[in-house]
């Protein structure tokens, strides 16, 4: 959007010189009109006009601990009695967010061109569609400021169980990383020169020397193809998964692992509830909930089975009657929908399922990490002790062989 330059009369009579985004000069007078003040004389600004576009490459969506802090100074500030278009103004010009600053400028100028603030934050396209559909039922019910306050909490307690989920992963992808490359150090840089002495000495070998010489041959000969290899796969991962039949098959995977398959079922289950939770509280009805709140699940298996549940619903069905076909569901989810739907507190039910799982994957991922580190720690001193004893029992046999030779020579 342009920036103009502009100089504008107060209502003392007094010259004001300024510039503000807008579509077009009547877009500008309006905008001045608002503040008490009448357009004289404006210009486009063509230097800014080109450095905004270099501001083009601070693209991208807000994450989530953004979308936290914005619904909370922006409900503060509601509750305050200040107007949507001064917050907004405010919160852009101190927020250090180059993405959202430069959201919020455009939202403001959308605004005073008549736009509604769903609408607008349609038009950045750096708000997630659930987010905007929310903000657009605030503004129909009234109850913005509310309504961007349940927000809030829901994205803390989603970004809570995020980084659980995060760091029961960092930790022993660190671990394997660290004890991967170790072992490339020491198989492709340290020994070689060491097995090159006990072959010129002709020291007899042990298996575990000889099984340790192979691997660093390989190393040393095609170290870069396996990189290479690595890397390979890593882009055709990547490529496959963009795929719909790949990533059903992934995501089938995701819920049939067996270790592994129940946890991620919670996970995702604890994503939904308290999507639906939030979105209950806002009044809106069940079949445009589900709908709603699948554009937030990233897995195909289980938005096609919240998709058939809410088919049935359609059809006459209640929630929970809808979920029994599903074999992913856990039958205490259904059991406390039913609940809900008995006593009229389904909204709450759902909340306190999403609870339950949070709770219940936090107190799992802290004994699966508990339960890790051992294994790990006992995996990495399996490693030092094979490499430790693959070089040095061949030496302490050189080193036996040297002493002897040297005790012989001097009898003689």
């Amino acid at each position: 959007m342009p920036e103009f330059a502009y100089k504008a009369a107060g209502a003392d009579g007094s010259i004001i010189s300024g510039s503000l985004e807008a579509r077009d000069e009547v877009q500008l007078a309006t905008r001045l009109s608002a503040e008490g003040l009448f357009l004289i004389e404006a210009r486009q600004d063509r230097l800014k006009l080109f450095l905004s576009r270099f501001e083009g490459f601070a693209v991208g969506s807000l994450s989530r601990r953004d979308l936290i802090e914005f619904c909370n100074n922006l409900s503060v500030m509601l509750k305050a009695g200040v107007p949507l278009v001064r917050s907004l103004d405010e919160l852009g010009a101190d927020s250090e967010n180059k993405i959202l600053r430069k959201a919020l400028k455009k939202i403001v100028a959308e605004i005073m061109g008549g736009d509604s603030f769903s609408q607008a934050l349609t038009k950045t396209g750096a708000f997630p569609r659930l987010f905007v559909s929310l903000v657009e039922i605030g503004e129909e019910s009234g109850n913005l400021d509310r309504t961007l306050t349940d927000m809030s909490v829901h994205y803390k307690k989603i970004d809570v169980l995020i980084r659980n989920v995060r760091k029961a992963l960092i930790y022993p992808c660190f671990i394997m990383g660290a004890l991967l490359l170790a072992a490339y150090v020491f198989l492709a840089k340290v020994f070689p020169p060491l097995f090159e002495l006990l072959e010129q000495f002709e020291v007899p070998l042990p298996t575990v020397t000889k099984v340790i010489m192979a691997i660093s041959e390989s190393f040393k000969a095609s170290g870069h193809w396996y990189g290479l290899g690595i890397i390979l796969f890593i882009i055709l991962f990547v490529a496959l998964r963009s795929r719909d039949e790949t990533k059903r098959y992934l995501d089938w995977l995701e819920f049939n692992l067996p270790p592994l398959g129940k946890l991620f079922i919670q996970m995702r289950m604890a994503f939904f509830m308290r999507y639906m939770a939030l979105i209950s509280n806002a009044g809106i009805d069940l079949i445009r909930g589900i709908k709603m709140s699948l554009l937030s699940i990233n897995n195909i298996v289980f938005q096609e089975t919240m998709e058939r549940a809410r088919q049935k619903i359609i059809e006459g069905s209640l929630f929970s009657d809808a979920l029994r076909e599903s074999r992913y569901v856990p039958r205490m989810t259904i059991r406390m929908i039913a609940v809900g739907e008995e006593s009229g507190t389904l909204p709450e039910q759902m909340n306190l399922v999403a609870e339950y799982y949070s709770e219940d994957l936090e107190r799992k991922i802290a004994t699966a990490l508990a339960m890790l580190e051992p294994l790990l720690l006992f995996a990495m001193g399996g490693l030092a002790l094979a490499l430790v004893m693959g070089i040095l029992l061949p030496l302490y046999n050189l080193v036996s062989e040297l002493s002897s030779s040297v005790g012989s020579g001097g009898g003689m």
